[in-house]
C-alpha cells in the first residue's frame, strides 16, 4: 500500500518541493501546500457536494417506490432505475470524487512524513541506508534491553562481560564476539542484515558504547513507532538531538560527510520550533508547550465534525437521520489525530492541525455559497445544457442498455416459439387435429425428448 501512494506522491512530492523553494522553510512551505493541494481538490468536492444534494432530492420519491415495491425488489429497481435516468442522477456519482480525494490526501501524507525524501536533492541511496541503520540500531537496543535470560541488558554490560571473559583480547575480536552474541537474539538474527550493515551497526557501537541507553531508547529523542515505520525523520534526531553528539552515526553511510551537510542544511523548523521535537509533557517548561499541537489537532477535528453534522441536518433532515449509529464514526478521526499526533514529531502535528483549519473553512465555505438552493439551480442549468448537446447521462445509457438486454431475450424466446410452432405446421399442416392424434404428437414429441435427454447422459433409451 505504502508503494501505491508513494507513486501518487511523486507529484505531490513536487509541489512541496516547489512551496519549500519559494520560502525555505519546512513550517511555512507546509501551510501553503496544505492551502494548495485543498484547493486543487476542491472542483471535486464541489462535484460531490451537487451530487449529494441531488440524490437528498431523490430521497422522497425513492422511499415512495421502496413502500410501492416492497413485495417486487425487480420492479423497484427497474422504477428507481427509471427515476435516476429522469432525474440525471447517479448513486455512484459522488464516490469517484470522493475516492479520488482520499487517495490524495493519504499520498500527501507520505509525502510530510518523508520530507528528506520528496523536497530535497539528497541522494536517495545513501538516505536509505541511513534509515536502515536506525532501523537496525533500534532493533539491537531494544532486544538487548528486554532480555530476561542474562544480566547484560544494555550493549556496554555486554562489552564490558566479553572483556572480563576474555583477559587481552583486541578491540577488533572484542566487537566480533559482541557481534557473535547479538546474532544469538532471535529478532536481531530475523533482520538478516548483510555484512555492510553489521559493519555500520557495530561502527555506531564502537563510536558510543551508550548508545543504546542514552539515545536509542531515549523517547524524548526516538520512539518505536518511528523507528520500526519511518527512520527518516529520525535522521534529524542525530544530528540535533543530544547537543549532536550521535551526528557522527550518520556518517557511517556517507563518509565524505555530504549526507550529514545535506540533512543540516534543510530548515526543519517552523518559527523557531525544531519540528523534529515530540510533543512530551515535562512539567511547567517550554518544552512541554508542544503538547498543544496534539491538543489543537483534536479540538479542531472535533470542531470540524460537530460543522459537518449541522449542515448535514440543516441541508439534508433524511440523510441525517438515516446515520444513526454511524455518527460515532465520525469521532474517531478527531481521537485518530490526536494519538497519530502524540506519537510523532511535532512537524505532523503541525500539519495535521493546518488540515483541520483549511479543512473547516473549505466545509463551511461549500455550505455556505453551495447551499441547497443554489446547488438545485446548478442543476438544473447542467440539466439544461446536457439535454441541449444531447448527451446522455450514465443512467440513461445504462437504462438503455438494460432495456435493449430485455428486448433481446423477449425476442430471442419469440424466435423459439415461432420454430416450435412452425415444426407443428411442417408435419400437421393446416388440418385439424383429433384428440387422438394431438395425443400421439404428444407421445412422440415426448419421447424424442427423452431419448435425447438419454443421449446427452449416455443412458439406454427405450422408446414406450
Amino acid at each position: 500500500m505504502s508503494a501505491f501512494f508513494g507513486v501518487i506522491a511523486i507529484p505531490l512530492g513536487w509541489i512541496m518541493k516547489c512551496c519549500y523553494l519559494l520560502v525555505k522553510n519546512y513550517g511555512i512551505a507546509l501551510i501553503l501546500f496544505t492551502i494548495l493541494i485543498r484547493l486543487l481538490l476542491l472542483p471535486l468536492n464541489i462535484k460531490q457536494q451537487k451530487s449529494t444534494a441531488r440524490m437528498a432530492k431523490l430521497q422522497p420519491e425513492l422511499k415512495k417506490l421502496q413502500k410501492k415495491y416492497a413485495n417486487n425488489k425487480e420492479k423497484y429497481q427497474e422504477e428507481m432505475m427509471n427515476l435516476y435516468a429522469k432525474e440525471n442522477a447517479s448513486p455512484t456519482a459522488g464516490c469517484l470524487p470522493m475516492l479520488i480525494t482520499m487517495l490524495v490526501l493519504f499520498a500527501l501524507i507520505e509525502v510530510v512524513y518523508n520530507p528528506l525524501y520528496y523536497v530535497t536533492d539528497i541522494n536517495k541511496e545513501k538516505l536509505d541506508d541511513s534509515n536502515k541503520l536506525i532501523s537496525n540500531l533500534y532493533t539491537v537496543s531494544y532486544e538487548v534491553s528486554k532480555a530476561e535470560d542474562t544480566d547484560d541488558t544494555t550493549i556496554a554490560d555486554m562489552l564490558a562481560t566479553i572483556e572480563k571473559d576474555n583477559e587481552g583480547i583486541s578491540e577488533a575480536d572484542k566487537y566480533n564476539k559482541l557481534k557473535d552474541e547479538l546474532m544469538e537474539f532471535e529478532k536481531i538474527e530475523k533482520l538478516e542484515m548483510s555484512d555492510t550493515q553489521w559493519e555500520r551497526v557495530i561502527g555506531a557501537i564502537k563510536l558510543h558504547n551508550d548508545i543504546d541507553t542514552d539515545f536509542m531508547l531515549n523517547e524524548d529523542y526516538i520512539t518505536a513507532s518511528l523507528a520500526k515505520s519511518r527512520p527518516s525523520l529520525l535522521n534529524f534526531s542525530f544530528l540535533n538531538k543530544a547537543d549532536g553528539k550521535y551526528a557522527d552515526v550518520i556518517d557511517l553511510v556517507d563518509d565524505s560527510g555530504k549526507l550529514r551537510k545535506d540533512i543540516d542544511s534543510f530548515d526543519y523548523t517552523f518559527f523557531g520550533i525544531k519540528l523534529e521535537n515530540f510533543p512530551q509533557w515535562h512539567g511547567f517548561s517550554a518544552d512541554s508547550a508542544l503538547v498543544a499541537v496534539p491538543i489543537l489537532s483534536f479540538v479542531f477535528q472535533l470542531i470540524m465534525t460537530f460543522v459537518s453534522q449541522y449542515f448535514t441536518k440543516r441541508n439534508n433532515p433524511a440523510a441525517a437521520e438515516s446515520m444513526g449509529g454511524m455518527k460515532v464514526m465520525l469521532y474517531v478521526m478527531p481521537i485518530f489525530s490526536l494519538v497519530i499526533t502524540f506519537n510523532f514529531p511535532v512537524g505532523l502535528g503541525i500539519y495535521w492541525v493546518m488540515s483541520s483549519i483549511v479543512g473547516l473553512g473549505q466545509t463551511v465555505f461549500l455550505n455556505l455559497v453551495y447551499t441547497p438552493e443554489h446547488v438545485e439551480e446548478l442543476i438544473k442549468k447542467e440539466d439544461a445544457k446536457k439535454k441541449k448537446s444531447g448527451k446522455k447521462s450514465f443512467m440513461e445509457r445504462a437504462l438503455e442498455a438494460q432495456q435493449q438486454g430485455l428486448e433481446g431475450a423477449k425476442k430471442a424466446a419469440s424466435s423459439s416459439d415461432d420454430d416450435d410452432d412452425d415444426d407443428d405446421d411442417d408435419s400437421q399442416g393446416d388440418k385439424k387435429l383429433s384428440k387422438a392424434e394431438l395425443k400421439e404428437l404428444q407421445r412422440k414429441k415426448l419421447n424424442e425428448a427423452r431419448k435425447r435427454m438419454a443421449e446427452k447422459y449416455g443412458d439406454e433409451y427405450k422408446e414406450d
